[in-house]
Formats: structure tokens, C-alpha cells, sequence
């Protein structure tokens, strides 16, 4: 009998939902061809044809796998044992945070200065390394130091920090829950509140007082779905007015315009599109989007097929995938910043790009099926032996 020991699992296709993993996919693709600034494919994607852009569906899809991966288990008697997995994420988020900064600083940071490039590092952040390098290195491990693109993982480790938290209450109440998220998103935008950043003299880009309202929502869809019913029920005039707010977001930004024709007895702190402190369009716009694709005929038997794989894959490693992609789109700034590129340039390396991505998520899950693998399984006795009981 052949042993299949030492032999590394291949990646088992996922029997999750496709369309979050193939949609947060699809997201890091955005992402990381809008975090190539000035290729062509940039001026094509989702930002230029609505408010919202892939930021705001990365949060809101993994606000909605949190609850269907922490809300089963943050029940009565296992609540801390969940919350410290919650928080152990959050470290390995944080772990990945630290590597791709340090690994910038330490790399980039000399190749623009050799190759007089003062003027992109200014404008990225870098130039703080030479500026003050005690502070800059304390600022990053304390998370307000952040290099341009850089940015969404500190977001992400303050949104699982305060995860249980959201969880006690939506476990409780939805209703409590988005009322007391909605309340600090509110009074955030009114007081105007940003998280300053050292040793720069900015502020945190993505305010997570504001982002978690998004986080939150995603959260309640997810606590509704794995309790069995819809946070949001199909209703055709709502599907209606959603489909609509999406044609007058399409046609709004097509026309040249970005700022929503808010009414003037609007307050100032709610009548912006702004991305920093997650605009009321801009949520508007996301939720829309994403309650014409939960309800579309087909879609979950669509995303399933195998053309969709390679971006289930990337989907499901998503922070492999982020922080492989990040470090690559920087590196194309550089690139591009040196020598400048045509489009022909462009489309290899940005295609070169995606299947590093492809690879390093692919690898990840192999790695994680592997670890499953080599677990000793429970060890159960023959029907009809005593089990033998200390005293």
C-alpha cells in the first residue's frame, strides 16, 4: 500500500460562497492596478464610474466573512477564546503591516536617493527615513508612520482589534450595534476628528472612527447569513432604487463631476465625497453595488466556475496576496518613475504582477492545507474497548 506521507496537498477548491472571495479578488485587482499610478488600466477601474472604489468592497466583504467566520463561535463560554483568535489575526496582520514597511524603507529608501528621485519621495512619505529615522521607525511600529498605498493594513488591524467588541453587541442587537457604529462615524465627521500620524505632520488616511461603520454593516450581513436569513430581504423597489443610484453615480462621474449635488441645507460634515472619512455617497454607492450583486440571478453559479479560480485563490489568501502585491505595485512606481514605460510595458508588468499574486496565494493555501494535514488525528479506541479512567 502506497503511503502518502511527505506528499504536500494540493489546494482544495473552496466550498465557501465564490462570490466573496472571487469579489475581494477582484477587489486586490483593483487595488493593486490603482496602486500603479498613471497606467491606463488605472483610469478604467472602478473608482472612475461610481464614488466608491475597491477599498470600500475589501471592507465591506471582510466585514461580511467575519461574521460568518467569528459570530458562530462568539457565543456564551467561548467568547474569549474567539476574541483572542480575533486579536491573533489582528498580530499577523500587524506582522504583515511591519515587513512590507521596513522592507521599503530598507530597499527603496536608497535607490531613490542614488537615482535623485527626492521629489517621489517626498510625496510618498519615504523622505521622513532621513528626516528623523528614530521616529520614523517608531512611528511605523506604532502604526502612524504610514508610506503612501501602504496605508489600508493599519485600518484593518484597528477594525479586528475592536471586532469582539462589535460582535458582543451584534450578537445581542444588530440594531445596537449599527446605532452605536453609525453614532462614532457621525460624531467623528462632526468634530472633524483625524488620527495624527508621527513624525509626519498628517493624519491616518483611512479614519478608522469612520471605516468601521462600513466593517460593521458587512458584519451584521454576515451575522444575518449564518443565522439563516437576509440582513436586507429582495424587495423589487428597493433592487430598483439601488439600480438606479448606481446609473446616477455612472452618470454623475462620467459627466466630469465628483462631488454629489447634496441639497444646501445639507450640514457641511456629511455633504462631501471624501474618502479619508468614508462619505456618505461613497457608502451609499458600495451598498448599493453590493445588493444588486447578492440578489442578481446566477451570479454564486457563475463565480463558481473554474475561469474564476486563479481570483478565488487570491481572494481567500487575501493578505498574502495584498502584501505581494503592494511591495510589487510599489516597485513598479519606482520602475516607472526611473524609466518611464508605454502600454505595452505596462500590460506585461502589471500581468507579471497578478501572477506573482496568483502564486504567493496559492502557495499560502498550500502551505495552510499542509499544516492541516500533518495534524495527528484524535486517537479513538476499537468498538468494544474499555477505555481505562484515571481515578
Amino acid at each position: 500500500m502506497k503511503s502518502n506521507a511527505g506528499v504536500a496537498p494540493a489546494p482544495v477548491k473552496s466550498k465557501r460562497d465564490p462570490r466573496i472571495d472571487v469579489l475581494r479578488g477582484l477587489a486586490l485587482i483593483i487595488i493593486f492596478i490603482d496602486h500603479v499610478p498613471e497606467n491606463l488600466y488605472s483610469y478604467y477601474t472602478m473608482r472612475m464610474y461610481g464614488f466608491a472604489d475597491a477599498a470600500e468592497a475589501f471592507v465591506l466583504i471582510s466585514g461580511i466573512s467575519a461574521g460568518l467566520a467569528y459570530s458562530g463561535r462568539f457565543v456564551a463560554g467561548s467568547m474569549m477564546e474567539t476574541a483572542v483568535r480575533i486579536w491573533r489575526r489582528a498580530g499577523t496582520i500587524y506582522g504583515a503591516h511591519m515587513f512590507t514597511t521596513l522592507v521599503v524603507l530598507a530597499l527603496a529608501t536608497p535607490l531613490l536617493v542614488a537615482f535623485g528621485m527626492e521629489a517621489f519621495a517626498e510625496e510618498s512619505g519615504l523622505a521622513w527615513l532621513w528626516k528623523a529615522p528614530f521616529s520614523t521607525i517608531t512611528g511605523s511600529a506604532l502604526l502612524s508612520y504610514q508610506i503612501s498605498y501602504f496605508n489600508i493594513l493599519p485600518l484593518y488591524i484597528v477594525l479586528f482589534l475592536v471586532l469582539p467588541g462589535l460582535l458582543y453587541l451584534g450578537m445581542r442587537s444588530l440594531s445596537l450595534m449599527l446605532a452605536v457604529s453609525a453614532a462614532i462615524w457621525l460624531f467623528t465627521r462632526y468634530l472633524g476628528y483625524q488620527i495624527p500620524a508621527y513624525p509626519a505632520d498628517w493624519a491616518w488616511y483611512f479614519n478608522p472612527f469612520c471605516w468601521q461603520l462600513l466593517f460593521a454593516i458587512g458584519l451584521a450581513v454576515g451575522i444575518c447569513h449564518r443565522r439563516g436569513k437576509a440582513f436586507v430581504p429582495f424587495h423589487p423597489v428597493l433592487y430598483a432604487a439601488a439600480v438606479a443610484f448606481v446609473v446616477f453615480a455612472l452618470y454623475w462621474r462620467l459627466s466630469g463631476n465628483y462631488n454629489f449635488p447634496f441639497p444646501d441645507f445639507m450640514p457641511q460634515f456629511i455633504a462631501d465625497t471624501g474618502k479619508e472619512r468614508l462619505s456618505l455617497p461613497r457608502i451609499a454607492h458600495i451598498l448599493a453595488l453590493a445588493y444588486i450583486l447578492i440578489y442578481l440571478p446566477g451570479l454564486r453559479t457563475f463565480l463558481g466556475r473554474p475561469v474564476f479560480e486563479p481570483i478565488n485563490v487570491m481572494g481567500r489568501a487575501s493578505l498574502t496576496t495584498f502584501v505581494t502585491g503592494s511591495l510589487i505595485a510599489f516597485a513598479l512606481q519606482i520602475f516607472r518613475e526611473m524609466v518611464g514605460t508605454t502600454l505595452l510595458q505596462d500590460t506585461l508588468l502589471l500581468l507579471a504582477g497578478l501572477v506573482l499574486q496568483y502564486l504567493a496565494a496559492r502557495n499560502s493555501l498550500s502551505r495552510a492545507a499542509r499544516g492541516k494535514a500533518v495534524m495527528p488525528p484524535a486517537i479513538t479506541p476499537p468498538p468494544g474497548t474499555a477505555v481505562k479512567r484515571s481515578s
